[in-house]
This record gives C-alpha cells, sequence and structure tokens, in this order.
C-alpha cells in the first residue's frame, strides 16, 4: 500500500513566488480594470480624462501578456499534474475557464473591429472580471479542504 500524500510535497503545489507573482498580476489588473470601468461609467462626452485613467490603462494592457504566460504555465504544469491527482478539478477548471474567459474577451475588446461586438465583448470581460476572485478563493478553499483531507 503507497504512503499518504503529504499535500505540502505534492508535485502540483505552487511555488510561493510563483504564488505571490500570479496573486500580484491578478490583483492589479483587478484594481486597474476597477478603475478603467469606474471612470467610463463616469466620464462625460466633454469631461477630460484624470491623470490616472491612461497609466491604468497601459498597465491593465501590459499585465496581459504576463497573465497569457501565467495561464500557459498553470495549464501545462499545475493544471496538468492536478488532473492527474484528481485535486480539485470542478474549482481548477472553473478558475481556468473565467481566466481563458479574460483572455479571449481581452482579445475581443483590443482587436475586434465591429462596433456590434464591442458591448459583448466589454460585459464578459466586466463580469468574467468579478467572477475571477470567486473563482480563485473558491479553488483555494478546496485546495485547503483536500490538502487536510489527505493529510489524515
Amino acid at each position: 500500500m503507497a504512503a499518504p500524500l503529504d499535500p505540502a510535497t505534492r508535485p502540483s503545489r505552487l511555488s510561493t513566488a510563483f504564488l505571490s507573482v500570479l496573486v500580484a498580476a491578478l490583483a492589479m489588473s483587478f484594481v486597474t480594470g476597477a478603475m478603467i470601468w469606474w471612470w467610463q461609467t463616469q466620464q462625460t462626452p466633454d469631461a477630460p480624462a484624470p491623470a490616472w485613467f491612461r497609466p491604468a490603462v497601459v498597465l491593465h494592457g501590459v499585465l496581459f501578456p504576463v497573465q497569457c504566460s501565467l495561464f500557459g504555465w498553470l495549464a501545462g504544469q499545475h493544471l496538468r499534474l492536478s488532473w492527474e491527482m484528481r485535486a480539485n478539478v470542478v474549482s481548477g477548471f472553473a478558475m481556468e475557464a473565467v481566466f481563458l474567459g479574460l483572455i479571449v474577451s481581452g482579445v475581443g475588446l483590443y482587436y475586434a473591429g465591429a462596433e456590434a461586438w464591442r458591448d459583448f465583448w466589454i460585459v464578459s470581460h466586466r463580469v468574467l472580471g468579478l467572477l475571477l476572485p470567486a473563482t480563485l478563493a473558491a479553488h483555494w478553499i478546496a485546495a485547503v479542504r483536500w490538502a487536510r483531507s489527505v493529510a489524515k
């Protein structure tokens, strides 16, 4: 009979450094996205944008390739190993689906040429942006519960 799995040394465990980068990138993206959204709901046609608006848009955009890289690493390493272990599959899939949806809707916002699609991409990006912290929290809670269950 195999020894019980130690959750602290499982192969899919994310390092503190990776978690720090991931959470920082997601937090900066969430905050800048909220700032952009807030200003877009407050602006009037003749009002100039505040000084912070352009840097927020630039930072939000600069974080895109970082998040694509993080998504790729998560899908190729963490997700694959967790899938093999059957650990947190539902919460992980939900989080990755939201993450992927944000990437696709961000591309749609930036590159969609048809004005008819713009509102769809905006609403999709905003809804998914609001869902990401919830799916991240759910996945984290599921991971803690899973780790406790296998440590017994």
